[in-house]
């Protein structure tokens, strides 16, 4: 299907209805595509009972979510009203109103627009015929008087009985068009050190800006349907909620319901089609600890990590939300470098991150089968070398983690084996600088 590749509006009636002004406005952005919008909206009731607009909302709004709590009077109905959100929708709120058609060939067709739909306009003349224009050739059509109800901006539309004059209201919904994410970096200052910070970069792609309003941060993972979402439980939370303590940056920071919630120092003015970073973490010191890892058969080789502790006395010791961590070191002139990124997941205090930094060049494994016996039609045995080389001019340490599937178990081995887990042994292999070591085991797997 094509769209009408040009809708001009020649004029555009004045619409006549009550607008309202917005103030006092709290945003909570979460990680993935979702905000929660809380604003006070002043309104003006012209009437016992009365219809208001109130505009200046998202683009990407879930209606399901909206509530407007007038303080004086009640809400009877509420609608969304966007007429001019797509060529399409505007087409269909213009059927019966008088159109110009342009399509290829110089063709004009003049009329009342009686129908639209994705493949066809059905325009009636001034004679009375009926004609029916294909949308894969129309190249514009004007609206010669668009109707004055034509809602131009995204709307909430209430009707409010029992009130009259001037009157607050709470306006909350759930949008699309909000997220943020954490930016870590961590800057190796010698083998077991280095210094950990932390930003936080906000998005904003509703259609609307957000102007001096209370930003807070979710981190976690909120479960959502696409069943009716109401709000108003996390506002009365709010009322339960912790002190917020100290963070080490620009916000504060709080356990909140199973999540960790972050506060903006301040009003912050999220824009439109914009993208703001703010200081999350201040940079401290913290200890690391380098390891390297080699999963079987993994054809890039062996996988160079830092494993951080996040204690209040050896790392970050604030809980991290999950995102990208840069990690940067200092060459030789002293000048910082980019060796990697990864990303972590939500870490709580006292639990551990790992780092993924790149595959070693001075490391390298090679895996192959050295034996298979079938004992039974339900039973083998098989062994496994992995020869392990450390070209570097240090001493190196490789995890290998190898799958044992099924019901397996281990027959024998050159070097101690943890189970990891039910389906996984682990092995710590240290090699000294310039050698080789060869890790052997046999196993027997019955199913």
């Amino acid at each position: 299907m094509k769209r009408t590749r040009t809708i001009r509006l020649a004029a555009i009636a004045a619409v006549l209805v009550c607008r309202t002004a917005a103030a006092g406005t709290a945003v909570t952005l979460y990680t993935h595509d979702l905000g929660f919008v809380r604003e006070t909206r002043d309104l003006t009731l012209r009437a016992a009972r009365d219809t208001v607009r109130v505009e200046g909302v998202s683009t990407a709004l879930d209606f399901t979510s909206v509530r407007l709590a007038p303080a004086n009077g009640r809400v009877l109905r509420l609608s969304y009203r966007w007429d001019t959100a797509s060529g399409d929708g505007l087409l269909e709120h213009s059927v019966g109103e008088r159109v110009r058609v342009n399509s290829r060939g110089d063709r004009v067709d003049e009329g009342v627009l009686l129908a639209a739909d994705g493949a066809w306009l059905v325009v009636r003349g001034d004679d009375g015929a009926l004609t029916n224009v294909s949308r894969a050739t129309v190249e514009q059509v004007r609206l010669a008087k668009p109707t004055g109800a034509l809602s131009m901006r995204p709307a909430i539309e209430a009707v409010i009985d029992g009130a009259r004059g001037s009157t607050k209201a709470e306006l909350s919904y759930l949008t699309g068009g909000l997220s943020w994410s954490a930016e870590h970096t961590l800057v190796r200052t010698g083998e077991t050190t280095a210094i950990w910070s932390a930003a936080v970069q906000m998005q904003n792609t509703t259609g609307r800006s957000f102007e001096d309003a209370t930003v807070k941060l979710i981190a976690g993972d909120p479960s959502r349907t696409t069943s009716n979402i109401d709000p108003r439980p996390i506002m009365m939370m709010k009322s339960a909620m912790a002190d917020a303590a100290p963070a080490p940056g620009g916000m504060s920071e709080q356990a909140f319901a199973d999540y960790h919630l972050y506060t903006l120092d301040g009003p912050v003015t999220l824009r439109d089609r914009e993208t703001q970073s703010v200081t999350m973490i201040r940079p401290r010191a913290i200890t690391v600890k380098p390891r390297y890892f080699y999963r079987s058969g993994d054809a890039r080789g062996v996988l160079s990590q830092l494993e951080v502790s996040n204690a209040e006395k050896s790392g970050p010791g604030v809980p991290l939300p999950g995102g990208r961590v840069r990690t940067f070191t200092q060459d030789g002139a002293g000048d910082l470098q980019f060796i990697g990124e990864s990303n972590i997941t939500h870490t709580a205090v006292d639990e551990k991150c790992t780092v993924d930094l790149g595959y070693a060049f001075d490391l390298a494994a090679t895996r192959r089968n050295v034996s298979e016996k079938r004992v039974s039609d339900r039973e083998r045995t098989y062994g496994v070398e992995i020869e392990l080389r450390n070209r570097k001019p240090l001493a190196a340490t490789i995890v290998v983690e190898e799958p044992l599937g099924g019901d397996s178990e281990l027959i024998q081995s050159s070097l101690p084996a943890v189970r990891k887990d039910a389906n996984t042994l682990q092995f710590t292999v240290e090699i000294a600088a310039g050698k080789t070591v060869t890790l052997s085991y046999s196993a027997r797997q019955r199913w």
